[in-house]
């Protein structure tokens, strides 16, 4: 197999557009949180744009804004749903005065293009330039759950001039998951490590990220498990803290324990953002 078959099996084994939120809302035990289809439905005021990429694809954008607007945060999703399933973690941010950035990737929700692991680094870096246009801010922090860590790593290295911090919630290690889950693939996994673009290796590319990173890890996560979330903590070079919540699932953290996350959240954007 070539690296674009690989990836091809690999983003139709991995990305999950088909879920809805309801279907999420019932993983994650949250059944009490409210149905929207956007922000407005739940009364926060957004903005809505679309954003070509390539020849092919267009991507949905929404933009947040806070009233303190006190920095502003790109928030790349899981690997499942579509934007407005995420909306319980833009509006923390929200409510202590980050402006919010969040996008489809391509082939979900109001994005157009196929679902496709190659093309994740791709479009953040597209909604990145389109935020700081957007708000006159020479740079953003990124924010990954879950699937949306490996763009936000990559991009951070990619392009640190635009990028002042990194928080990852519940991250995902490619190569980790591979070898971890090697029967699914014949037990080729050495072969199709080989064959990944370096912008999905997110456990040796951590190694070059420099800016200030905030982890959030889950005692009980059976697929960002606590052993491969700290191999990424170990690896990163700049100032770093990582965050633990025992007895707790993937992700799960923000319902959870939703003061205590919130707090971690602000106490690490109140530093990035310091005036210098």
């Amino acid at each position: 197999m070539d690296q674009v078959d690989v990836l091809v099996g690999l983003s139709e084994l991995i990305l999950h557009p088909e879920h809805t939120c309801e279907q999420m809302r019932q993983r994650f035990g949250v059944e009490y949180l409210p149905l929207v289809e956007n922000p407005g439905e739940a009364g926060v005021a957004y903005e809505e744009d679309w954003l070509a990429i390539g020849d092919d694809a267009v991507l949905r954008i929404w933009y947040i804004p806070s009233q303190l607007d006190r920095g502003t945060v790109v928030y790349s999703m899981g690997t499942s749903g579509n934007m407005a399933c995420y909306l319980f973690s833009a509006d923390l941010l929200r409510s202590s005065g980050w402006s919010v950035v969040m996008y489809d990737y391509e082939g979900y929700g109001g994005s157009g293009g196929t679902p496709y692991l190659g093309s994740l680094a791709r479009d953040l870096k597209a909604v990145v330039d389109w935020a700081r246009s957007r708000t006159g801010r020479p740079q953003v922090t990124l924010m990954g759950m879950s699937l949306g860590s490996i763009p936000s790593i990559a991009v951070a290295v990619e392009r640190p001039e635009a990028v002042n911090g990194v928080i990852l919630d519940s991250p995902v290690a490619m190569q980790a998951q591979i070898e971890r889950f090697g029967f699914l693939v014949g037990g080729q996994t050495a072969e199709l490590i080989q064959r990944l673009d370096d912008e999905l290796l997110s456990d040796t590319l951590i190694a070059r990220l420099e800016q200030p990173l905030l982890i959030f890890s889950h005692e009980d996560d059976y697929l960002a498990t606590p052993e491969t979330v700290a191999v990424l903590y170990d690896r990163a070079v700049g100032p770093k803290q990582l965050v633990r919540f025992p007895e707790l699932g993937h992700a799960t953290g923000q319902f959870a324990k939703t003061d205590a996350y919130l707090y971690y959240l602000d106490t690490f954007l109140a530093a990035v953002w310091a005036p210098r």
